[in-house]
């Protein structure tokens, strides 16, 4: 769920930080090991276009798997994706593929763990390395300790009639789900999976206006 938005307030902050840290870079998104960050260019474009690079780099082998120079924010969105997708491809190598492994169950019993208000359970279906975007408050956290905590609060707040399924469609990078989350309120979440068939990454916002 990356917005062209979201990718120019990373730009905003990167040009700020470059002007101590030549060789700066924001990060936009966590997935497991893997991280995709943005980079200032040091070319200048005549008409004023912003030129960035954006790089998905593996942190357990502390290398870059792919970079992209991309001119403007709308050419970087679909970059993005091609990241995540690729994160898909490299995983699928390392961990075996479970028998019978069926996303939208898995989403589904998310669904159940929430509305149950059963944190145990609902952590068992995340990776240990498992990564969560909120866009609703701003939040990047990763490993289920931190997942927990963010959880806990949510479960404990939550209102009768909460976690209902609007919508859930099967992408070619993961799961993405309307739902009511624990105050009510219309959220719209992207899942990915490990290939052990468990939660890898989770970014989610405010569903936008029909």
């Amino acid at each position: 769920m990356m917005t062209e938005s979201k990718i120019e307030e990373a730009y905003v902050k990167l040009c700020a930080m470059r002007e101590e840290t030549p060789e700066a870079s924001v990060s936009l998104a966590l997935i497991g090991s893997h991280e995709i960050r943005m980079l200032a260019d040091p070319e200048v474009v005549p008409d004023g276009t912003p030129l960035f690079w954006l790089e998905l780099f593996d942190h357990s082998t502390n290398t870059s798997a792919d970079s992209c120079c991309c001119r403007g924010f709308k050419d970087a969105v679909p970059v993005v994706y091609e990241f995540f997708e690729l994160v898909d491809d490299l995983t699928r190598d390392l961990v075996p593929s479970p028998d019978n492994f069926d996303p939208l169950a898995v989403v589904v019993d998310w669904l159940d763990a929430c509305r149950m208000r059963e944190l145990d359970a609902l952590l068992d279906l995340y990776d240990e390395s498992a990564t969560l975007e909120c866009n609703c408050e701003g939040v990047s956290l990763t490993g289920r300790e931190a997942i927990a905590a963010y959880w806990a609060q949510r479960l404990e707040r939550r209102i009768h009639s909460t976690f209902t399924l609007d919508d859930m469609i099967l992408t070619d990078c993961g799961v993405l789900v309307d739902y009511r989350g624990h105050d009510g309120k219309a959220i719209r979440i992207h899942f990915h999976f490990s290939r052990s068939g468990r939660i890898l990454h989770t970014s989610c916002g405010h569903r936008p206006a029909a």
